[in-house]
């Protein structure tokens, strides 16, 4: 009998470790959703509560950022620009307004050096606002340093694509890169894993939500880092060159979800 107590006793604990270690890695990812328009928080406020004080580049009112609903996905958050005005604080030359991961925010949303993070989160790319000159939805920078102007990685739109592109400091190399037909109008699912290092594992996948299908990945190692860097970190949104007769920009987000 004393055995079988034993037995039963190990085998508690075995349960309970099991839990304990699925509750600590759930509590490893950090997931963002909208609570719905016109209820709850704002956008802004949700923001705020993940990713610090100051989480947006650009306008923060509610015609800029603000919640609604997307059939078959429920609450989103969606961003949005004008065809003029909307400027990057003095660079009259450019527009933004973009979802920030930054120095005050807390770690579990960026990466420091050495760190393995991974970003998942769905988007609809609302009307096609893509051009020659940069226009980003997603972007990997790092943060102080003498190399932090330019982004680590990009998702962004040109006349014809949506491109996934690296740079190790200098122009942006395309690693992968599929139809904007594809996309636009439609919810895709991204996921992007990196270790933030000078020779960092990188992988990103894009799949259609509705078919499961994949439109482009990438795996590979890739300069993941900048010299005398705090952090690399994520910037979700709208951000491009202002040119003669652009479009207005809208483009919904949903169910950021960050693991470290």
């Amino acid at each position: 009998m004393m055995k079988k107590s034993i037995k039963r006793m190990m085998a508690g604990v075995a349960l309970l470790s099991t839990l304990a270690f699925s509750a600590t890695a759930l509590a490893a990812t950090v997931t963002v959703n909208s609570d719905g328009p016109n209820t709850g928080q704002t956008a802004l406020q949700i923001f705020q509560q993940y990713f610090g004080p100051n989480p947006v580049d650009g306008p923060t009112d509610s015609t800029h950022i603000f919640e609604t609903t997307s059939s078959g996905i429920g609450n989103v958050f969606q961003f949005h620009l004008n065809n003029s005005g909307d400027y990057d604080g003095s660079n009259t030359d450019r527009q933004r307004v973009e979802l920030k991961g930054y120095n005050p925010s807390p770690s579990n949303v960026v990466a420091k050096q050495g760190e393995t993070i991974t970003y998942n989160w769905r988007f609809k790319v609302m009307n096609d606002f893509g051009q020659s000159s940069f226009c980003h939805i997603f972007q990997i920078k790092a943060q102080n340093g003498t190399e932090d102007a330019d982004p680590i990685l990009t998702f962004s739109l040109d006349a014809n694509n949506l491109t996934f592109r690296h740079s190790p400091v200098g122009p942006l190399t395309t690693l992968a890169q599929t139809s904007k037909s594809n996309i636009i109008g439609k919810w895709v699912e991204a996921t992007v894993k990196f270790t933030a290092s000078d020779t960092g594992s990188l992988s990103m996948t894009l799949k259609d939500v509705s078919s499961g299908n994949t439109l482009m990945s990438y795996s590979g190692t890739k300069d993941m880092w900048r010299s005398d860097a705090d952090i690399v970190r994520p910037k979700w949104g709208l951000y491009r060159k202002i040119t003669t007769g652009m479009p207005t920009a809208d483009i919904q987000f949903a169910n950021f979800q960050i693991t470290k």
